[in-house]
């Protein structure tokens, strides 16, 4: 007896069957996808303190694909963070102009620190203008606009990489018996160094976009701290971009993130400084746009449709703020620093919420979350999932900032310390509210 399509797409998810392209179940309509970036970089006039000049130019990229009788948006904007309410905002008026459900619509940001912040004015290092927030809303909405005025028949497939260019930031310090915000040499903090490579190409032959997703904190160039910059995202996307001859639409998703394995301190030896990191941001952007490259050159895709579904939920936790946070410059790790001592203090803090879900697209589930979730939890749910294909989109920056696994909490790591969410509801609330997610986007 045939088992349905639905069986059988279940089954080689859950038992690891081979999946490196779609189409492989019977449909009556294709796929179409379109995609479009558009550049949001302010005028050199228009820059804020600290920032006085633009070492690269950063981008809005989008791309919109249609299988099924359904629509799904992707769209990456290379800044740090977006005011939660800007970014609802952003995600509602995006659906409504484009008769896509907010499910099925996945706003991210590339998190890189030399970029501009999309909120109100306020209290931080990484600078912000109401006139560049105008720029993202309207660069983001046409760059939507543009993916869907180049929708075409497509053939789209997945496969996944590996790229060592990461490890745990959590470095464990022997003379003083603690974890500081570090680069891991030791191998022994567990980091995902998946590169995962979605493509989408027209009929012909040309790439129409691909989806790179890998988890990396987008810090290198940060000592450059007067030049704007996409940090090692931008330049991986515009290496494969330019790889591909500048038409195709290459698209940064940010996984869960490790520290970035050449990271250059801002207080480590004077000759190693913007300079240098901006010569191992470039040779990052090229390694991971070649380990791309390659990946895209053994998918075999389909133009069989695959199924688009995305589902949401929030979880609320009780908040907490910790003080001093385990940050190099917040708080001293020897007897001559000025300064003060690394006795991590909780305070009461409100509720806090993060916001998650799953953009499934075909045999591949996008989870996402407007935060950063340490690697450490994100294998644990890997382990606790039955999906082959599976990779995390921190979409945003938003009120849990971190989201930890409970033993983080004892240690004072970075993330632990930075977190708004109180111990003992984070891990298992983002574990079993995930895997709920998962069940009701494939089965």
């Amino acid at each position: 007896m045939l088992r349905t399509a639905r069986a059988v797409l279940a089954v080689a998810i859950v038992c690891g069957m081979p999946i490196t392209t779609f189409g492989q179940l019977d449909s009556e309509s294709g796929i179409h996808a379109g995609a479009s970036r558009i550049d949001i970089t302010p005028p050199v006039d228009e820059l804020p303190a600290p920032l006085t000049s633009v070492h690269d130019p950063i981008y809005v990229r989008a791309l919109m694909v249609e299988s099924e009788g359904a629509r799904a948006i992707i769209a990456v904007v290379e800044v740090p963070n977006i005011a939660a309410d800007i970014h609802e905002d952003m995600v509602q008026q995006i659906g409504r102009e484009f008769d896509v459900p907010r499910e099925h619509i996945m706003l991210g940001i590339s998190h890189t620190h030399n970029s501009m912040r999309v909120t109100p004015p306020g209290e931080s290092p990484i600078p912000t203008s109401d006139a560049f927030t105008a720029r993202v809303r309207s660069g983001t909405v046409e760059a939507v606009r543009a993916a869907q005025n180049r929708l075409q028949p497509a053939r789209a497939g997945y496969r996944a990489g590996q790229s060592s260019l990461v490890l745990g930031r959590n470095e464990w310090h022997d003379a003083q018996r603690r974890y500081i915000d570090g680069i891991d040499r030791t191998g022994t903090v567990p980091v995902d160094q998946t590169l995962g490579v979605y493509e989408f190409e027209s009929l012909s032959g040309e790439s129409i976009a691909v989806i790179l997703n890998y988890g990396i904190t987008p810090v290198v160039y940060e000592v450059a701290k007067s030049e704007l910059s996409g940090d090692v995202p931008g330049a991986a996307s515009r290496y494969v971009e330019g790889a591909l001859g500048g038409e195709a639409v290459a698209i940064f998703t940010i996984g869960s993130p490790g520290s970035p394995a050449y990271r250059v301190w801002f207080d480590e030896d004077p000759r190693r400084n913007a300079k240098t990191a901006e010569a191992i941001m470039d040779a990052m952007g090229v390694i991971l746009g070649e380990e791309t490259l390659a990946q895209m050159g053994e998918i075999e895709g389909s133009t069989t449709g695959l199924e688009i579904l995305g589902v949401s939920d929030s979880l609320t936790c009780p908040g907490k703020k910790t003080t001093p946070r385990n940050l190099r410059n917040h708080c001293a790790y020897t007897e001559e620093s000025d300064l003060p001592p690394c006795e991590h203090t909780d305070a009461p803090f409100m509720d806090v919420t993060l916001n998650m879900g799953v953009l499934r697209l075909g045999d591949v589930a996008y989870v996402w979350a407007d935060a950063n979730v340490v690697p450490t939890l994100w294998q644990k749910l890997k382990r606790a999932s039955p999906l082959r294909n599976m990779l995390f989109v921190g979409s945003n920056f938003g009120q849990f900032r971190f989201v930890v696994d409970d033993a983080a909490y004892a240690l004072n790591t970075y993330p632990a310390t930075d977190t708004r969410a109180a111990v003992g509801c984070a891990e298992q609330g983002f574990i079993r509210g995930t895997v709920k997610l998962i069940d009701d986007a494939f089965w």
